[in-house]
């Protein structure tokens, strides 16, 4: 006669004993009637075939079935907690987590459901289980599996295999060997696990109307066009129209804006930069005359991309328009979130246009949108500062912006500059080679900044989180990005 040892999704059948049992053992995963420590081992070492751990490969061990071809691991003892005797020598010391049990079952169901019947090679070499270490879970690798495939497998993304190698620094960044323990990240269902800071009141997005666009006056010849979270902007002169930038999510709706405003033709485009996400859509302006910096024109040049034909009138310093009545000063503060990056500025309508520096009330895009000069950035919030302005485009999110808010988004991102060069003074970069393979430079630094951006993180935290919005989404790797630019770059003329 058999008395059966149960596993959540497997049964198998253990040896029993005359003795009438004393004890159950119970964990998440199976239950063990023991009569004794020496029927506990009993029991364990009867099991027939090799079976998985879904808790603790220090409880559960694989045994081998005679004649399988697969050879028997020994049992591994748990270490003895003070002032608690173990039942047996093989049943769990310790009661697994709720937390752990939770985040893993789903995994652990997947892995198990997976596993052919006992007996095979691949049953042999599978397992996941809770960890001794802070209720961490691991999968002991098989030949042949990459992060990507076990990121695949139990993250549902072979993209986050980067977590994978975080939580393994052992792997030095090459794939597991067969048999080798990966340790799985606390997060198991998928990056969208993470969350984020609420966003201030005057962050956030309104409605717009059926026309799904919103039109907004400065003062009585400018206008301003939000379509999504994309903007552009025109000025109407006596002769005709000046559009400032084409996102390619406009093409649809800017032409009817502007003949709604007027029956002038548009005589004139200006190019804020090169970028797609902002002039998408000048070709639909392409018989205009087409103004922009000479990098501009060069970066276009080069693209050959027909939606945004090249300019036609460049500058490198400074272009005045002035046409029907009305003037626009073009400027260049120098290179920025791109080189021919310039500022806009309509002084009769009182308003200013500069993309992706300053966006009124949020925090800056990731890598300040892989900026072509991270001091050019901070550079260019001391020239908006200087003007005489009432309304301020910035190009994205879902409001326009003034003076008020070039100044907010000046402190913040000196502030970040600040506590960034600070933070490098207070790292020193020597240890870091200590934990890192001899020679892996790269990977030493890429620790020093790691190091530089939590610790440089805190106090903007503290002092931002709900004034701007997404603080905290980019903030790392943004300060990452100001390390890397205030040891390259150097810049003498930021401060601290």
């Amino acid at each position: 006669m058999t008395r059966p040892l149960h596993h959540r999704y497997r049964t198998v059948q253990a040896a029993s004993t005359t003795k009438k049992p004393v004890r159950t053992i119970r964990s998440n995963r199976w239950v063990s009637t023991c009569a004794s420590a020496r029927e506990c081992k009993t029991s364990e070492s009867a099991l027939t075939g090799p079976r998985i751990n879904l808790l603790d490969d220090r409880h559960l061990t694989r045994t081998a079935e005679p004649g399988s071809g697969v050879s028997a691991e020994p049992v591994h003892k748990p270490p003895r907690a003070r002032g608690r005797p173990p039942v047996c020598d093989t049943c769990p010391s310790e009661k697994p987590t709720r937390r752990s049990l939770i985040k893993w079952s789903a995994a652990a169901a997947a892995a198990a459901a997976a596993v052919p019947l006992a007996g095979t090679a691949q049953a042999a070499g599978l397992s996941i289980a809770t960890g001794a270490k802070r209720g961490a879970a691991f999968y002991v690798a098989q030949a042949g599996d990459t992060l990507k495939t076990i990121a695949g497998r139990f993250l549902g993304n072979v993209d986050r295999w980067k977590e994978l190698l975080a939580a393994n620094p052992g792997l030095h960044g090459r794939d597991p060997r067969a048999g080798q323990k990966v340790t799985l990240p606390e997060s198991p269902a998928g990056p969208n696990t993470r969350t984020f800071a609420p966003i201030p009141a005057d962050s956030k997005p309104t409605p717009f109307g059926p026309e799904g666009y919103r039109l907004t006056r400065f003062g009585d010849r400018g206008y301003g066009v939000q379509v999504g979270p994309g903007q552009s902007a025109f000025v109407v002169t006596d002769t005709g129209v000046v559009v400032l930038d084409a996102p390619s999510s406009h093409a649809a709706v800017l032409p009817k804006v502007i003949a709604s405003v007027t029956d002038k033709p548009v005589t004139h485009f200006v190019y804020s930069h090169s970028h797609s996400d902002h002039v998408g859509a000048a070709n639909l302006f392409a018989n205009a005359v087409l103004i922009g910096h000479a990098d501009t024109a060069s970066t276009l040049r080069a693209a050959k991309d027909p939606a945004r034909p090249v300019p036609t009138v460049t500058f490198t310093d400074q272009h005045v328009l002035d046409v029907g009545g009305q003037r626009l000063v073009l400027s260049y503060p120098g290179p920025n979130h791109e080189s021919g990056n310039i500022i806009i500025h309509a002084p009769q309508q009182r308003f200013a246009m500069m993309v992706d520096v300053a966006v009124p009330g949020w925090a800056p895009f990731r890598a300040f949108g892989s900026a072509d000069s991270v001091p050019g950035v901070l550079r260019a919030h001391n020239e908006l500062m200087k003007l005489d302005i009432e309304h301020f485009v910035g190009g994205h999110m879902h409001r326009y912006g003034g003076k008020q808010d070039i100044a907010v988004s000046r402190e913040f991102v000196f502030d970040m500059w600040n506590e960034t060069t600070k933070a490098i003074a207070a790292t020193p970069i020597a240890p870091f080679f200590g934990q890192v393979e001899a020679g892996n430079t790269w990977a030493a630094v890429e620790l020093w900044y790691d190091a530089i951006a939590v610790k440089a993180e805190d106090p903007i935290i503290r002092k931002w989180t709900g004034r701007l919005g997404a603080v905290d989404v980019w903030l790392r790797e943004n300060l990452k990005t100001m390390a890397v630019s205030a040891r390259v770059d150097q810049p003498k003329d930021l401060g601290v």
